[in-house]
């Protein structure tokens, strides 16, 4: 539950295959935690709160104000309970919808003005309810005319319009986004995001296996479905984690003399 923060540019640029550096070489983060979110921030006026939740569906706001002076040994970001973790961070403005989504397929939609803004210390509150055995598996903040797209451990995955989630209540249930009854047979919620249509995603399994594909190849279907295969996978390989890679429009070259 810990912030910590450091210059872009100060990080070593590695090939894509590269292996990179010890993050403990990066930031002084202590042996027993590990890193959950990665946020950039360009301006502290660009957003107005930083939205976290934590792996049992609870949820805060801090104003990003409060992060805009982050000292080496790092400050504090949330209360935790010891069977609970920080799992997702998000920069958000304020008048947002947001949409939690949990490891067995369900999904809340609701504005962020239902979670009142917090000081550092504080723990949060419930974001959704959670059945036993279920935990969240994203934190997503929603877009005009965007797709919420899930995938599941065994590589399954599918797009939903956004529409088709109405807005609930904070602290609820949600409804579903997977056809719940072929989840032992296509696997938990691994990974969700919000995307458009021109938008691609990079996928990578447990066994360090990346693939990129195009957002538009991927089947759109109804809320409770169980999707397609979008990345096949050896036995005892599962997807571990996904990347958005959002739609850039070419900016035209000047004409001479401009």
């Amino acid at each position: 539950g810990k912030v910590y923060s450091e210059k872009v540019w100060r990080l070593p640029q590695e090939s894509r295959t590269g292996r990179g550096i010890s993050i403990v070489n990066v930031i002084n983060i202590a042996p027993n935690e590990k890193i959950t979110a990665v946020v950039p921030v360009a301006d502290f006026e660009d957003a107005k709160y930083c939205t976290m939740a934590t792996v049992s569906g609870r949820v805060k706001r801090v104003e990003l104000s409060e992060f805009e002076s982050v000292r080496p040994s790092g400050l504090i970001a949330i209360t935790l309970d010891e069977q609970d973790q920080l799992g997702w961070v998000s920069l958000t403005s304020g008048k947002d919808e947001i949409m939690l989504i949990t490891r067995n397929g369900q999904a809340l939609r609701f504005n962020e003005e239902l979670i009142r803004p917090m000081g550092r210390q504080a723990m949060g509150v419930i974001g959704i309810r959670t059945r036993p055995g279920d935990q969240l598996a994203a934190l997503e903040v929603l877009e005009p005319n965007g797709d919420l797209l899930v995938v599941t451990e065994k590589g399954f995955g599918k797009r939903t319009k956004l529409s088709e989630y109405t807005p609930k209540g904070r602290a609820t249930m949600g409804i579903a986004t997977i056809d719940k009854r072929a989840l032992k047979s296509i696997g938990k919620i691994a990974e969700a995001r919000v995307v458009q249509e021109k938008d691609e995603v990079s996928l990578i399994s447990s066994n360090g296996i990346v693939i990129r594909m195009a957002v538009a190849d991927i089947s759109t279907q109804g809320r409770a479905t169980r999707g397609v295969t979008i990345m096949n996978l050896e036995a005892r390989d599962s997807v571990a984690a996904m990347a958005r890679i959002p739609f850039e429009k070419e900016t035209p070259p000047d004409e001479p003399g401009e």
